[in-house]
């Protein structure tokens, strides 16, 4: 299978891989058994086309020995990119293993280290009077935060995490409305009737309806989510509903209840370039995806083959960047970009000082431009009906450690470009 080569190749070369995540701990250090086959991916995917191409950059001895050189890592990332389309070493057969067991607790520990972490740099703000609940802040300029958001919030702080990133950016915007004033927004325009209330019942069940808070008709989740896009269509009465928002506040309700989910849509909309995003006629979608094509994508050998075929990003960036690639990679990977994207989407970040967007959505091409890497090889052999596949349908992402570190490396390498511009 293409997604699989550059990996096996690679472990030729040397004994462990060097992408390795916390999670593919073996603390036994017994040897493992072969991966399966058949528990990689379903037959019939596109991914399992066959790459026959000259092009890989992995066939090259003398790259591949350069990219080990600690100054060439963000470049090794990106040429090792198609491996996130495989699980990292320790997790695809960690099942079959004797001390299988041992591996997962090793995990667990790892990640209990990581909410320590967290907790440590979380700052106490206030402490609920009538909830007994706590409200936390972060300092989103520090070094040490932004490393660790890259590198993943741990679910049990991505909920606190999320809230503070654009709550701090909230409080640096003027005329931004207070939590108070949005909650008490949420309420009120649940009295009124919206023009969109049709069309949000329709796409309420289809919105993951095979999550389990969203199964039940016109009960649980359903409800929720109804009630928090009804509120939207009155709130931005110049964008009303549009079908992207059903997918976003899913995500956020399981976080959140109905009031905070429709405050962090609300923040995500004003200070995160998405009221641009989806304004009427999607200017600003397109104006993203032209600046996806000529500042991240343009010059590239994936950017040639795409032209070849007459595909441009219109084609597949659409639902990327409405739904924050909710129906495009698996919901953890999902989670990684939205934590990257929580934090660095505020507007202090811009390239351009003119820019027309609230926020910064660098965060989100960088990502695109990570699946573009890690679909590359197969992109180079596809004809026209191939590349339509791979670049619309689901990506497979079983190693998000190095999703992100693919998306971070462009991150970095478009900002330098930037700055010396």
């Amino acid at each position: 299978m293409v997604s699989e080569e550059p990996r096996r190749r690679r472990t030729i070369r040397r004994t462990g891989s060097n992408a390795r995540s916390s999670r593919s701990a073996n603390p036994s250090g017994t040897p493992r058994r072969r991966r399966s086959q058949r528990s990689l991916r379903p037959p019939g995917s596109v991914y399992s086309y066959q790459s026959t191409s000259s092009h890989s950059i992995t066939q090259n001895p003398f790259r591949y020995a350069a990219n080990r050189l600690p100054h060439n890592k963000d470049r090794r990332w990106m040429d090792e990119a198609s491996d996130m389309l495989t699980l990292p070493p320790g997790l695809a057969d960690i099942a079959e293993q004797e001390d299988g067991g041992r591996a997962a607790m090793a995990m667990k520990r790892k990640e209990w280290e990581r909410e320590e972490k967290w907790r440590k740099m979380a700052k106490i703000v206030t402490r609920g009077a009538n909830t007994g609940g706590m409200i936390f802040e972060f300092d989103t300029k520090d070094s040490k935060l932004i490393s660790r958001t890259w590198k993943g919030i741990p679910d049990r702080w991505r909920a606190t995490a999320w809230y503070a990133f654009l709550s701090a950016s909230a409080k640096v915007t003027k005329n931004s409305p207070t939590d108070e004033e949005l909650i008490e927004s949420f309420y009120e325009l649940q009295e009124e009737s919206s023009a969109d209330d049709v069309q949000i019942d329709v796409d309420v069940p289809r919105t993951i309806n095979s999550h389990i808070m969203f199964r039940r008709r016109y009960r649980g989740g359903q409800r929720l989510l109804f009630r928090v896009l009804h509120a939207m269509s009155l709130y931005l009465p110049d964008t009303g509903y549009v079908q992207g928002m059903a997918a976003l506040t899913a995500t956020l309700l399981c976080y959140y209840d109905e009031e905070k989910a429709f405050v962090m849509l609300v923040r995500l909309w004003q200070l995160r370039g998405l009221e641009r995003l989806y304004e009427s006629g999607f200017e600003g979608l397109m104006e993203a995806l032209k600046d996806f094509e000529e500042n991240w994508l343009a010059g590239g050998d994936v950017a040639k083959k795409l032209e070849e075929l007459n595909i441009t990003s219109t084609a597949y960036g659409t639902r990327w960047y409405l739904t924050l690639f909710n129906y495009s990679i698996p919901f953890p990977a999902q989670l990684r970009v939205w934590d990257v994207f929580m934090l660095l989407g505020d507007a202090s970040n811009l390239n351009s000082p003119t820019s027309s967007f609230s926020g910064d959505l660098d965060v989100l091409h960088a990502t695109s431009a990570a699946l573009i890497d890690a679909t590359r090889e197969i992109l180079l052999d596809s004809d026209f009906e191939n590349a339509m596949k791979v670049l619309t349908s689901w990506v497979p992402i079983k190693d998000e450690d190095l999703l992100m570190r693919v998306a971070k490396a462009e991150w970095k390498m478009r900002k330098k470009r930037a700055n010396a511009a």
